[in-house]
């Protein structure tokens, strides 16, 4: 089931699509042993249609709204279809009608989609809708016409305490249901929310892994590319860290990767995108930079490892890294956020192993990043 807002509010209309058909049946089937004989069938009849024209159209809102990626429609038209449906249920049989249900089903899903304080809101027009029907409306007051409807609006009528009781009870069973699906709904996206960041997240340095790293990605390139902006590619890898684990332990290599992790936060800047994306490798994204800078950073990034006091971990220990660095041709018209983000990460990769071939400890650009380079920057090495 689809339990996006767009889903949920689809289901409610199908909801009232199905229970405004069935009764539309029953009724039509008791008017036609009836010979509707008395008028109040037809008035029966009527109301039904408009449930179900509701239903078409409210279903048809959402489809629209959801195929130009726009929020349904969900307060004001929930609160029109649950007075409509409070009109239904004292029409009906009142306090006993069975459209209550659906008013309470309204109620349940605008607790479902909508904020605490708009569900809230809701759930309170519609509990005082339903107590002022009840009290106001005598039952078949449609039938009466807008003069009866008129006059007993203004004639008033006493209630007995048990009639009472049981408007005060059907308001809190209204809140009561939009109560327990707001929780079921805070705790559902809660636990979604959970599972996206535990899905996306690298646990032990606490950076984007390859997927949310690839996501993040694919919305910035489509940005990049709009705007034609650059965007240079990092690939990281630590150089021997095989031999750091075999030498130290798995735990101690965790210990160097949380510092290597750090060295790269502090290196990056505030708008760039840091990711774990393998066992010992990194991946930065640096927005709004174009080659020359895209190299700086690479050039920064292998002298803070090769500065850093890594013997305060371990005496003798040292930690280098190599990189290789591409950048996004923004004038690459037509190509897809996907196709321009797997060129970059190959050329990045081909970058990064040239950097391995040679003796790692440093760094190096892609041959097409290389030409858009001006001018061109040294290695550190150099």
């Amino acid at each position: 089931m689809d339990a996006s807002p767009h889903g949920l509010m689809r289901l409610y209309f199908r909801i009232l699509l199905s229970a405004g058909a069935a009764v539309f049946l029953l009724h039509a089937i008791v008017g036609l042993l009836t010979g509707f004989g008395d008028r109040y069938g037809p008035v029966l009849i009527g109301m039904d249609a408009v449930l179900l024209l509701l239903g078409v159209l409210g279903n048809e809102l959402t489809a629209h709204a959801q195929a130009v990626n726009r929020k349904p429609p969900s307060g004001g038209l929930l609160a029109f279809v649950g007075a409509y449906l409070i009109l239904c249920a004292t029409e009906t049989g009142g306090l006993a009608s069975p459209f209550f249900m659906l008013v309470l089903v309204t109620c349940v899903f605008g607790a479902l989609i909508m904020s605490g304080v708009g569900a809230t809101l809701l759930t309170a027009f519609l509990g005082v809708m339903h107590a002022g029907a009840a009290w106001l409306l005598p039952h078949g007051v449609l039938r009466d016409g807008v003069e009866g409807m008129r006059a007993a609006v203004m004639a008033g009528r006493s209630m007995e305490l048990a009639e009472v009781t049981s408007i005060a009870m059907h308001s809190a069973f209204l809140f009561l249901g939009a109560w327990i699906a707001h929780r079921l709904s805070s705790d559902f996206r809660n636990r979604v929310v959970t599972l996206e960041d535990h899905a996306t997240r690298d646990p032990l340095t606490q950076l984007p892994n390859r997927r949310g790293f690839m996501q993040k990605m694919r919305q910035e390139i489509a940005r990049a590319e709009r705007y034609a902006w650059p965007i240079s590619m990092l690939m990281i890898d630590l150089d021997h860290f095989k031999m750091i684990n075999d030498e130290h332990g798995h735990a101690f290599g965790d210990a160097v990767l949380g510092q290597a992790a750090q060295i790269l936060r502090d290196s990056v800047g505030p708008v760039d995108h840091l990711a774990r994306v393998g066992g010992e490798e990194f991946a930065v994204a640096a927005v709004a930079a174009d080659p020359q800078h895209g190299a700086e950073l690479a050039s920064r990034i292998v002298r803070r490892f090769r500065s850093h006091p890594w013997d305060e971990m371990k005496p003798h220990l040292r930690v280098t890294c190599s990189v290789g660095v591409a950048a996004l041709d923004t004038s690459r018209s037509g190509a897809s956020p996907d196709a321009s983000l797997s060129r970059m990460l190959d050329e990045a990769d081909r970058a990064l192993y040239e950097v391995k071939e040679s003796g790692r400890d440093n760094f190096a650009l892609a041959p097409s990043t290389e030409e858009m380079a001006q001018p061109q920057l040294r290695s550190p090495s150099q």
